[in-house]
């Protein structure tokens, strides 16, 4: 996808080649048309594609969205909000994150082994007397195992109220940053996959590039698939 500001690297040339052939998904599960309908042009209409379906929003299931592997949306606002109510919902009122809270990686730190985008759950949150908060995590998908080393970080309380950026680079660039990783948007979501994704459709929001945003949504999941629409 073009980044939301500046030029993009691969973006901004034609391809030298073009894959074409998927990979993500079995060649008959019905993901591969829906990406394929809308990368032609073609809308998606509401109702069911194999297990996977497009519904209103009125007729979400509410247990869908909590039950799935990974929700996507478009908007960072949209992000912060619907990552506030998942964490509702699981019974999780304090604003900065616990035991058990899944996070994304929002900047790369290669000593750590950190890489902007990766999922990862806090294993204890350390006392601390000062504003930052201590934490150790382990990779989301290792969650549970007695193998998976925590990795200990420090971060700034700003990253979990959206006020991060407003921070001049100074006062960030000592610090690990993450925030809660429940709910993604579809550009952080890129080059991830997995096999049961929500995807509310905010694709308004990119009207110079949108089908490009909803066929990378769509294609993050791997078997099963709803669009909120």
């Amino acid at each position: 996808l073009p980044p939301i500001s500046g030029g993009g690297v691969f973006t901004e040339a034609e391809p030298d080649a073009m894959l074409t052939e998927v990979h993500r998904q079995a060649r008959d599960n019905p993901i591969v048309r829906m990406s394929m309908d809308v990368r032609e042009g073609r809308a998606l209409e509401i109702g069911r594609y194999g297990e996977s379906d497009v519904v209103p929003r009125d007729g979400l299931d509410p247990e869908r969205v909590p039950a799935a592997d990974q929700v996507l949306v478009g908007r960072n606002a949209t992000r912060r909000a619907y990552n506030k109510r998942l964490r509702e919902r699981l019974g999780i009122d304090d604003p900065l994150p616990i035991a058990g809270d899944r996070l994304v990686c929002l900047r790369n730190n290669r000593r750590k082994m950190l890489f902007n985008g990766g999922l990862w759950k806090v294993r204890e949150r350390a006392a601390s007397k000062s504003r930052l908060i201590t934490m150790r995590l382990v990779p989301d998908e290792e969650t549970g195992s007695a193998r998976a080393k925590p990795v200990k970080v420090t971060v700034r309380p700003e990253c979990f109220d959206g006020t991060i950026d407003q921070l001049p680079w100074d006062n960030r660039k000592p610090y690990d940053e993450f925030d809660f990783g429940y709910v993604l948007t579809v550009h952080k979501a890129q080059g991830s996959q997995w096999d049961d994704v929500v995807l509310f459709d905010e694709s308004f929001a990119f009207p110079d590039s949108r089908a490009r945003w909803l066929y990378t949504g769509i294609t993050r999941a791997a078997r099963r698939l709803s669009i909120v629409v």
